[in-house]
């Protein structure tokens, strides 16, 4: 993000919304908060998208909450606008025999309320019982606006997201997967540790008895390059290398210099790479390996699946900094262009350390 989108058709934006995710929501609130373009009628780019649990849920964000959530997605008043997206299967087209919903319509009305009072709007609020190929949505503002959904998997936002590397997934139960940890990998992985460790020292101790303070980090960003270049499919490497990039990590020149790699041409590899070690390392170790995972996840716009890994690095290690500054900048709605900065200081570091990391 932000993503540009057409809104002259209500039922192809919420047929987005899967894309936009990550996955397809079920018994969600979504929130678009949405930058119009001036210059083109009816065209807009997505500058957030906010998912919480339905309104008819038990559990669920107090309404205030949501409220200051949409306000945080815009980051000042000049032509933002917020869209609210219900999905639940519950639902059901409010009639004059059988209106809106009243936990649906308290929502609806913290939100305007909320955004009203920083000068935005609640432009749209629309539902549906699920986001299918034909089922029927329709507008809560005025319920005689109906139409149905398109195919999501076709639409235009799903089209160019995929051709950015981007899956959908059927729930958010499959993003899970990708940082919940394999038991018997990190098992072998742990006992190649101390070996691999030791190693490393034994480097670091003779970069330093010849005068090349630099020479073991350099050394450590070459393998960890290599590595990278070969990280593809489902092919997991073997314990002692994810042990050996769990040791490199742990030298924080190192990982900055990984924050670089995700603006490069081996981003979509690290990352792929970064989803396995977080799998696979044992605690602390894998802090650094989710909060990495996250990092690449946020900074090419899927804040969904950079939060679930951000929950993975502080359940490792509650005190890791960059893990709480990303999930500040999640919380926040921080445009993930922001993180360019991190990017330009590790492309900087490796050039000064003299190692080509495939960015420009």
């Amino acid at each position: 993000m932000p993503l540009s989108v057409s809104i002259g058709k209500p039922g192809d934006l919420i047929a987005a919304v899967p894309a936009l995710l990550g996955f397809t929501p079920t018994r969600s609130l979504v929130l678009i908060v949405l930058k119009y373009d001036t210059s083109c009628a009816g065209a807009a780019s997505v500058q957030a998208i906010l998912r919480t649990a339905s309104p008819l849920e038990q559990t669920r964000m107090p309404d205030s909450e949501i409220g200051q959530a949409a306000i945080r997605g815009c980051l000042h008043a000049e032509d933002f606008a917020v869209l609210a997206v219900l999905i639940d299967d519950r639902l059901s087209r409010p009639t004059e025999t059988s209106p809106i919903d009243e936990r649906w319509r308290s929502i609806l009305d913290a939100l305007r309320q909320n955004l009203e009072s920083k000068g935005l709007a609640l432009a749209e609020a629309w539902s549906a019982q699920s986001i299918t190929t034909n089922v029927q949505w329709w507008d809560e503002l005025a319920p005689e606006q109906s139409g149905h959904l398109p195919d999501p998997a076709t639409s235009l936002v799903a089209a160019e997201l995929a051709g950015n590397g981007r899956q959908i997934h059927h729930n958010r139960a499959e993003l899970t997967e990708l940082v919940e940890v394999d038991v018997a990998l990190r098992d072998r992985v742990t006992a190649a540790l101390p070996e691999a460790a030791a190693d490393a020292h034994r480097r670091l101790a003779r970069t330093v008895l010849i005068g090349d303070p630099d020479g073991y980090t350099r050394q450590a960003l070459w393998q960890l390059i290599h590595v990278i270049k070969h990280a593809c499919g489902l092919e997991v490497p073997e314990p002692r290398a994810l042990a050996e990039v769990a040791v490199a990590l742990r030298d924080t020149a190192v990982r900055d210099v990984m924050f670089g790699v995700a603006a490069g041409e081996h981003a979509a590899r690290a990352e792929h790479l970064w989803s396995i070690l977080t799998r696979a390392l044992p605690d602390p170790d894998r802090a650094e390996a989710a909060t990495l995972f996250a990092f690449n996840a946020y900074l090419r716009g899927d804040g969904v699946l950079a939060g679930i890994a951000v929950d993975a690095a502080l359940s490792s290690d509650p005190e890791h900094r960059m893990a709480h500054l990303l999930g500040i900048a999640l919380s926040s709605v921080m445009p993930p262009q922001r993180l360019q900065r991190l990017c330009r200081t590790g492309i900087e570091a490796a050039v000064e350390l003299r190692v080509d990391i495939g960015a420009a």
